[in-house]
């Protein structure tokens, strides 16, 4: 450190045009170069150091002379080229952990010229702070890959999501399986499973308990019959194709279609044969009343 702080004259010189020939050489090319030294941006922040200084010193003599403006200007010239040359480098290093990472997978950019070509950086000629940040942008590019699930992207869904069966064992598990080199050393015994024919009967439930229950509950015979003798005397009578006499009490305010689809005008007094369906329809709403069929 006391060497590099005591840097003076034609060594910060040389800095100096060991910068601008980085710059060139870093513009031109898309992964890292290496650093003429590996503590180059140290050395750079000195050579500024010494232009601010001397700057300050002229300026409180001098003012801001010729000679003043001519280092401002050379300070500004340092500071874009320090900008241009680090941008450039970042986009590298970025560059060249996203080719390093997709080159990994079977996929990706794998084939192309820029990966064919890629080699690991010489860390030794790197600053640190460059392969820190190296190697927070291998950590993002892997989480970008878990965020837009990228093995689903290359290796496809079905890849991913079809899985193969499990095995079925012929029999039941041996202790063999669970201990090296076997203990039985024999297959394990097959297992005849009974297959199930027909419909299935709830052993918990049989005859004693219906019987028993009947017993329990001797209305539920009454109210099955009953049931059954509703359903009976309710039977849709259109169904069996019945037919009924009505007499018309009072006069009907438009036609009506009969079984035919002909439009019938009923007057009081009138007789009308008519499905049941209709008759009933006609009785509920009052316009008629059944009469029985001769």
């Amino acid at each position: 450190m006391a060497e590099q702080e005591g840097l003076q004259g034609p060594q910060l010189a040389a800095v100096e045009a060991q910068l601008h020939a980085l710059l060139r050489s870093q513009a031109k090319h898309p992964l890292p170069v290496d650093l003429p030294r590996p503590d180059f941006w140290h050395v750079c922040s000195q050579l500024l150091q010494s232009i601010e200084m001397e700057l300050a010193e002229i300026s409180r003599l001098e003012g801001f002379s010729a000679r003043a403006q001519t280092l401002s200007r050379r300070q500004a010239n340092l500071r874009r080229t320090i900008s241009d040359l680090t941008r450039h480098r970042l986009n590298a290093f970025v560059n060249h952990a996203a080719l390093a990472n997709l080159a990994s997978t079977p996929f990706g950019d794998a084939a192309t010229e820029a990966t064919a070509n890629l080699s690991p950086v010489d860390w030794g000629r790197q600053d640190g702070a460059e392969r820190a940040f190296h190697s927070g942008v291998s950590e993002l590019i892997e989480q970008y890959k878990r965020n837009v699930s990228w093995s689903g992207l290359q290796e496809g869904v079905l890849e991913s999501a079809i899985l193969p069966p499990p095995a079925t064992p012929a029999g039941n598990a041996q202790l063999d399986e669970f201990v090296e080199g076997g203990l039985t050393e024999q297959p394990p015994p097959s297992v005849d499973v009974p297959e199930l024919e027909g419909a299935w009967d709830d052993p918990d439930f049989d005859e004693e308990d219906r019987v028993s229950m009947m017993e329990e509950y001797p209305e539920i015979p009454e109210v099955i019959e009953e049931a059954t003798d509703i359903e009976s005397e309710s039977a849709d009578p259109v169904a069996s194709g019945e037919m009924m006499r009505l007499r018309i009490l009072k006069d009907m305010p438009e036609p009506i279609l009969d079984e035919s689809g002909e439009e019938v005008e009923l007057l009081e007094g009138d007789s009308f044969n008519c499905g049941a369906l209709m008759a009933e329809t006609l009785i509920a709403a009052g316009w008629a009343e059944a009469v029985p069929l001769d």
